[in-house]
């Protein structure tokens, strides 16, 4: 995560907020169309792959069904994209051409065969190493033309390469044969993953939707301060989904077990989440210059109020992770779809509406809106659930 937030000055410094703000815009839909790519594998796949982590022949068959699964909707994002980047100029199909290796990369990405192998440590330190390499792609090289173009590909294709080389070495190690696609399960995985991967979505759509609203308003330096204020909320939505990632296990475990242990132990990861983000809240808004200025090296008035109006954000967004857990945990797929639609809805409206101000700092509320109304929308469908009823 600090390597990923070292890149942010490393680009404002070097080039600009403007181009930072482009590079924010085209990666948020990057990851966005690689979710969909992966298309909830990440979730449902790992529970089968733990269960025959010590026969190949069944890791070959739940291997060979994600993979021909995610080939699918691969191509059928390839087609839409395709259609609409041709109607764009050729500046603009060169930048989004460039994040291709980003959304590839989730075709072979084998972090659920890895958690169900409980080697996630791999996937861990391979990220932290092309990451690394990003940064000093972007560090070393001076770019004159199209600079947003390979910046894309600086981030891009070091990953993509890295989840190949892991995922040839995974075939030979645990003798993975590629079998034929079968219709019928197919069918079957569009269909069950679909509510997975909506949900699953819905909090990158809050993002990237509102970064084209942003940038709709042909104001690069007011995109690229915002492009800040999202690359903190990513990191901070990746902090809080790597430690909800891990204590999934336990939480299982505890709620099939004794659903008094699970609330017992959700109350207490919510008061630590309370007591962190409070605490991180208030030093965010009170070191709101100095943040601008160690990411930026100027002080830009939108950014500095932006950050400010972010501070509570990262609360509100880690207090509801339990609730996305509980869902999970209840099989509760249906009604994950029906919260993702509210809030999907709930993103547009605010997208809309604080786009049309005349004052740029309502910008910089969204975060804090957003991440507010998605908290309340999951605690009323939890208590309406009755899921932490004794």
């Amino acid at each position: 995560m600090l390597l990923q937030l070292l890149a942010i000055p490393l680009i404002t410094r070097k080039y600009g907020l403007e181009i930072f703000g482009e590079i924010a815009l085209t990666t948020s839909v990057a990851f966005l169309l690689g979710n969909f790519v992966n298309y909830g594998t990440n979730q449902t796949a790992i529970k089968d792959v733990a269960i025959a982590k010590s026969n190949s022949l069944e890791l070959s068959k739940i291997f060979s069904k994600v993979f021909w699964l995610r080939i699918v909707v691969f191509l059928i994002i390839v087609v839409m994209t395709t259609m609409i980047t041709m109607t764009t100029q050729e500046k603009s199909l060169l930048l989004w051409l460039s994040i291709t290796p980003l959304i590839f990369s989730e075709l072979i990405n084998p972090l659920y065969f890895l958690i169900g192998i409980e080697k996630i440590h791999w996937i861990s330190w391979g990220n932290l190493c092309t990451r690394l390499i990003s940064i000093l792609l972007i560090f070393s090289v001076a770019l004159e033309n199209s600079i947003s173009v390979y910046l894309n590909l600086f981030v891009g294709i070091p990953l993509l390469l890295f989840y190949f080389i892991v995922t040839i070495f995974i075939i030979q190690k645990s003798k993975i044969k590629l079998f034929a696609p079968v219709y019928q399960s197919l069918k079957s995985d569009l269909k069950n993953n679909f509510f997975v991967t909506f949900n699953g979505n819905s909090a990158l759509m809050q993002q990237s939707i509102f970064l084209f609203f942003v940038a709709g308003l042909s104001n690069p330096l007011l995109l690229g301060a915002y492009g800040i204020i999202d690359k903190l909320l990513s990191a901070t939505r990746q902090i809080v989904s790597s430690f909800s990632l891990s204590i999934y296990p336990r939480a299982a475990e505890l709620f099939h077990q004794d659903k008094n242990q699970w609330r017992s132990f959700r109350r207490k990861i919510q008061q630590s989440y309370a007591l962190v983000f409070m605490i991180a809240g208030m030093l965010i808004y009170l070191c709101a210059h100095v943040i601008v200025r160690t990411l930026t090296k100027e002080q830009n008035e939108y950014s500095i109020e932006f950050v400010k109006l972010f501070a509570l954000a990262p609360l509100f967004l880690a207090l509801n992770a339990n609730n996305v857990i509980d869902l999970l945990l209840a099989n509760k797929y249906k009604e994950m779809f029906y919260v993702s639609l509210m809030v999907l809805f709930a993103t547009l409206m605010l997208s809309y509406s604080l786009t049309r101000f005349d004052h740029a700092i309502s910008i910089g509320l969204y975060p804090l809106l957003i991440e507010g109304t998605c908290l309340l929308i999951y605690t009323v469908f939890i208590r309406k659930l009755h899921l932490h009823a004794a």
